[in-house]
């Protein structure tokens, strides 16, 4: 019997924090990105109902808009990724 794992696409452009993070969702089919290009590449191909995003993207590491910029164009694809439905 083949058990489908959940999709987890994980957003951050720490390296090491994303290899922690893939290893702590075992359970899961996890997809990674460094950037919103990235992420978008990533998720236009496979998109996961599940993702964790990390704010501080580059170019702006230091404030959200890369970030919530990424979240934006996730949600224009599947607006109903946010639902818990």
């Amino acid at each position: 019997m083949v058990v489908s794992k959940h999709k987890l696409l994980i957003v951050d452009d720490d390296e090491t924090l994303q290899q922690q993070l893939r290893w702590a969702f075992d359970d899961f089919d996890v997809s990674l990105a460094g950037s919103r290009a990235a992420a978008m590449a990533v998720f236009e191909q496979e998109p996961a109902p599940i993702v964790l995003l990390d704010l501080g993207l580059p170019p702006d590491q230091d404030g959200p808009s890369e970030g919530l910029a990424a979240l934006e164009s996730i949600l224009a694809l599947h607006p109903r990724l946010k639902s818990s439905s």
